[in-house]
């Protein structure tokens, strides 16, 4: 039996005892595995509070960076589809938001809502869903699955 992408990709490396290694850095600092494992499932858990379910269409839209890393991770960690439709995670005057039914919400508070019930990663994606993520995250879940830091 396999285990699902957003496993693979994160809680592995922490389960193995690769914890403390870089998993992505950008201008604003670098964030281990343990880090990325615990912002991504507070994203994740955050976003689930808004409504998002799996197979749901979400939109991550963010420059390279951790925040996009964090959002990437979150979806995949939910079972989300990357999607142009639905909910998008972007930029609003600045700040990242997550804008949902027309309201923009920073995804600050979103991840900060989503720390009290973190998301569990999936035990197994259903077919074609590694294959449709790593098509739009592809420089992140490479880097990722292997075990390098995405910059």
């Amino acid at each position: 039996m396999g285990t699902a992408l957003g496993f693979d990709m994160v809680d592995r490396h922490v389960v193995d005892g690769r914890a403390e290694r870089v998993a992505c850095t950008d201008a604003s600092g670098s964030l281990t595995f343990a880090k990325l494992l615990e912002r991504s499932a507070a994203l994740a858990g955050g976003l689930h509070v808004l409504g998002i379910r799996p197979g749901e269409p979400v939109h991550v839209d963010l420059p390279a960076g951790n925040d996009r890393v964090i959002a990437a991770c979150a979806v995949i960690r939910l079972g989300a589809l990357p999607d142009d439709a639905g909910v998008h995670i972007g930029v609003v005057d600045g700040v990242p938001c997550v804008r949902i039914n027309d309201s923009d919400i920073d995804l600050a508070l979103v991840e900060r809502a989503g720390r009290s019930d973190p998301e569990p990663a999936g035990t197994l994606d259903p077919p074609g869903y590694a294959e449709a993520v790593t098509d739009v995250f592809g420089d992140i879940v490479g880097p990722l699955l292997s075990g390098s830091p995405v910059v």
